[in-house]
């Protein structure tokens, strides 16, 4: 029997990202610093194992971290949800986004899945962007992203990671629940 060997890396970014998902969903400001703690070691861990446009992603969600917690202030409220146009609007826009992405990393790096990385860092600043401004339904795009993340992470070596990721859907469901009070 061969006895796997975590990284330790990995394994505080797993735990950080844990920490950050689960704080999000019971809406406590201290998520944030748990976010910018997991993008600094994903920063390190994506580049090592050629995930670009992923890497590119943890500088964004650096920013988002800090700009979380300055916008959330002492008051949680969520905001009514989009219309069904403006989800249109950027799922079209994230998909055209999605297509020039991978196509770049396709031909200017040694990227291992341009096409899956593109689709989960596009649709993560659009999930984000929709998070930190408190659209309850950023959890929908959470579910989608995350479930697809399992897989580019998995391919990737990252096996850790991509029970994270499982363990995020489940988070991104719990969050979806929370945040449009459907238990209450």
């Amino acid at each position: 029997m061969t006895k796997t060997k975590w990284n330790p890396l990995e394994v505080a970014a797993v735990i950080s990202s844990l920490l950050y998902t689960f704080l999000l969903t019971y809406e406590s400001i201290w998520c944030w610093l748990f976010a910018g703690l997991s993008s600094t070691l994903y920063l390190i861990i994506c580049f090592r194992r050629k995930i670009y446009a992923e890497w590119a992603l943890q500088l964004f969600y650096l920013g988002s971290a800090a700009y979380g917690f300055w916008n959330w202030g002492s008051t949680f409220e969520t905001l009514a949800s989009l219309s069904w146009q403006i989800h249109l609007v950027l799922v079209g826009g994230g998909s055209l986004i999605t297509f020039v992405t991978a196509s770049l990393l396709r031909s200017y790096t040694d990227s291992a899945i341009p096409s899956l990385d593109s689709f989960t860092t596009v649709f993560s600043i659009i999930a984000t962007i929709l998070m930190i401004n408190f659209y309850p339904e950023n959890w929908v795009y959470w579910i989608i992203i995350d479930a697809a993340s399992v897989y580019l992470y998995f391919k990737r070596g990252l096996k850790l990671t991509a029970l994270l990721f499982v363990l995020y859907t489940l988070l991104s469901i719990n969050g979806f629940i929370q945040w449009n009070g459907i238990l209450s």
